[in-house]
């Protein structure tokens, strides 16, 4: 065969080819752009929400299948802090009295929703209600202390989280963080003390502009911690050097330091 007789249809194939070539690779630019666009979109979008948790598909996590929930012989509060700890949903406890930690309860649930089992459960008080904010279960009382709910809802300008900050370390801080904000004087005093026991970490952050109660949101859903809860009565809430506001909820419920929790609440009956 005359070389120019297969030289054009070889042409015309490593032509065709070359073109296929780039045809794939400008196809595999524009999914992979795509892609950014998609993970840039979300991104934008956890930034705007801030503290909520972004989930594709569930507009309500509480509307999940709960694990079957059995527990006997504890308080109500007791009873919420398991249920948290087993279904895996961050919790703010805003109200306990002696009779939610010293009179027990029983729960046996099976077959339901995350939500179907919280209302169950709060079933066993008066006047409890529930709220999901911030990516957090509020569970709050109609007698709640209002000196207290302020306090939760005071701004705090700036408060900054730095590399390696622990969860009972970023919680210490916001106190004083809101001790100052209430009062300018106590600035000139400083911190001082020593963080005592282990804690998770945090992811890093400076805050602007926030609630109290938004930013111990944000150290839950950006640590280990499982959730906070007040630290004593309505009549006791806020007031300094009695029980303090706040106790960062961090271990399971076999762990000592879930009893310390418990117990310290207890003291401030």
């Amino acid at each position: 065969m005359h070389p120019t007789l297969g030289a054009t249809p070889r042409r015309a194939f490593r032509t065709a080819a070359r073109e296929s070539t780039l045809v794939a690779a400008l196809r595999n630019r524009l999914r992979f752009r795509g892609v950014q666009m998609f993970m840039v979109g979300r991104a934008i979008a956890c930034g705007v929400l801030l503290l909520a948790p972004c989930a594709y598909g569930q507009e309500n996590p509480l509307e999940r299948h709960a694990f079957d929930f059995i527990s006997r012989g504890v308080g109500l509060t007791e009873t919420l802090l398991k249920f948290s700890h087993q279904q895996h949903v961050p919790i703010a406890i805003e109200y306990v009295d002696r009779a939610s930690m010293e009179q027990p309860i029983e729960a046996d649930l099976h077959g339901k929703t995350v939500q179907q089992t919280l209302d169950s459960i709060l079933r066993n008080g008066h006047g409890y209600s529930w709220r999901l904010r911030d990516g957090i279960v509020e569970i709050t009382k109609s007698r709640a202390s209002k000196r207290a709910e302020n306090q939760f809802n005071k701004v705090i300008p700036v408060f900054e989280i730095s590399q390696g900050a622990t969860v009972k370390l970023a919680s210490a801080l916001l106190w004083w963080n809101l001790q100052t904000t209430l009062d300018p004087n106590l600035k000139e005093k400083g911190l001082a003390g020593h963080i005592m026991g282990m804690s998770s970490t945090i992811k890093p952050t400076t805050l602007h502009n926030r609630t109290v109660r938004e930013i111990l949101s944000y150290i839950v859903l950006n640590s280990q911690a499982q959730g906070w809860t007040v630290s004593g009565p309505p009549e006791c809430l806020g007031f300094t050097p009695y029980c303090g506001l706040w106790f960062m909820i961090e271990w399971e419920p076999s762990d000592p330091s879930y009893k310390l929790l418990l117990q310290g609440i207890r003291n401030n009956l």
